[in-house]
């Protein structure tokens, strides 16, 4: 019997480029519905492929209406999906495809998310038994796996509160111990407790984008950070399709990500592009 191994590590050689991730996601709509930049899923395509990205990460649907510009991009298909944000809450999720039906559609690694720390008992038995078994059909079916865990601040919690380190040290950890190739979660602005948090899970860790915030420049300082501590790539949509300068902010992350550039460098990148 051939190792199903070989199979994940031809598909990881798609979505990595020298060991580094730049991703664009925008598989958004699938709950927020359509978001202003994401109209048309060709364009963001072409965007990630013409400007230095390793992967989209998309749905089935909108991967089909974006397939002629895919050109050498790896695929990560988010193969989940919770109610919608008319409804809510978003813990609670069902699966899209399986491991092998993603294989089909062209995936070369699927995401999933796992959200932790809700104080939700059933709905995160539930999440986590739902990453369990991906987790082995991916085994089974040589399918890398990126499971988004993310640690959910208390309902009453203030506004803007970020996970503490020893709690994103929790979810990427949970991430090894579930069978899963790359973890993608939340930076949290502690550069040493990140680090710290990234080396305890023994996984690639790349740094989920979250929401705009005040101003176009934070980004940058924020992926900066995430990779000097210890993230191997970013996976950032609303803060690049969202943007005044949509190529100029990948490009400046790109910038960071492949070159090495400090925030300051990647602002100067980002300020010379066209809006």
């Amino acid at each position: 019997m051939i190792e199903t191994s070989m199979g994940k590590k031809l598909r990881l050689r798609r979505v990595f480029r020298d060991g580094k991730m730049l991703v664009l996601p925008f598989d958004h709509p699938i709950y927020f519905g359509v978001q202003a930049g994401t109209e048309d899923p060709a364009r963001l395509v072409a965007l990630a492929r013409d400007h230095g990205g390793t992967a989209v990460l998309v749905t089935a649907g909108t991967l089909r209406a974006a397939l002629g510009e895919v050109g050498d991009l790896g695929i990560i298909m988010r193969i989940d999906a919770t109610l919608s944000h008319l409804t809510g809450p978003d813990t609670v999720m069902h699966l899209l495809h399986t491991a092998e039906e993603a294989a089909a559609l062209g995936a070369d690694m699927v995401v999933l998310n796992c959200y932790i720390g809700t104080g939700d008992i059933p709905a995160e038995s539930a999440l986590l038994e739902k990453l369990a078994t991906v987790s082995a059909e991916c085994e089974q079916a040589g399918m890398p796996l990126c499971a988004e865990i993310i640690p959910r601040a208390k309902a009453s919690a203030p506004a803007g509160t970020v996970p503490s380190s020893e709690d994103l040290a929790m979810a990427i950890r949970l991430g090894l111990e579930y069978g899963c190739d790359v973890v993608k979660t939340v930076y949290n602005g502690d550069p040493g407790g990140y680090a710290k948090a990234v080396a305890s899970g023994h996984l690639p860790v790349i740094m989920a984008g979250g929401p705009k915030t005040s101003g176009e420049l934070g980004i940058f300082r924020q992926v900066h950070e995430a990779l000097t501590h210890g993230a191997c790539g970013v996976a950032v949509g609303r803060r690049v399709w969202g943007s005044a300068r949509p190529v100029g902010t990948f490009k400046a992350i790109k910038a960071i990500v492949f070159d090495g550039a400090t925030a300051d460098e990647a602002a100067a990148i980002y300020k010379k592009s066209k809006a």
